[in-house]
């Protein structure tokens, strides 16, 4: 008579997470991107006019800081909530990748690569020297000195 031997028990079954965590996922991962890339157009097109008035240089405006930090934060945020997400998820043994909302979040993740690349550009904008060259009406203080030092 032979005996079997006894088999190692099987781990088990990862289990799919709950709704919660699927929402998170779903929009609260994309909806940073989103908002982020927003901020990011926002910042480029509605605030670009704030640098000059009057031809005089004045800098960027209180709200293109606002408008590119906050961009950049929401830009980082995704993928940081992202992993906090599937680490949580491991943790307790659910299995990620059976939704759909978890590979929504992460093309939309790899798609936000593109955005976050703009959102790092804006800020850099902000602290760029002026690009007109210096003195007021895009550097025309020096095409004044000339014409005027020749006559």
């Amino acid at each position: 008579m032979t005996r079997t031997a006894p088999s190692a028990p099987s781990p088990p079954a990862p289990v799919r997470p709950p709704a919660a965590w699927r929402r998170w996922t779903a929009l609260g991962v994309p909806g940073l991107v989103v908002l982020g890339t927003a901020l990011a157009l926002l910042q480029g097109t509605a605030f670009a006019h704030d640098t000059f008035h009057d031809c005089h240089y004045f800098g960027p405006s209180l709200r293109m800081h606002i408008t590119a930090w906050a961009g950049l934060a929401c830009g980082l945020a995704a993928p940081v909530l992202y992993a906090a997400l599937v680490r949580c998820a491991a943790r307790r043994g659910w299995d990620h990748g059976a939704t759909r909302t978890s590979g929504l979040a992460l093309a939309v993740l790899i798609l936000g690569i593109l955005p976050l690349l703009l959102e790092a550009f804006g800020v850099w904008t902000l602290y760029a020297p002026d690009p007109s060259g210096g003195d007021d009406c895009s550097g025309a203080a020096s095409v004044v000195g000339l014409w005027q030092s020749a006559g």
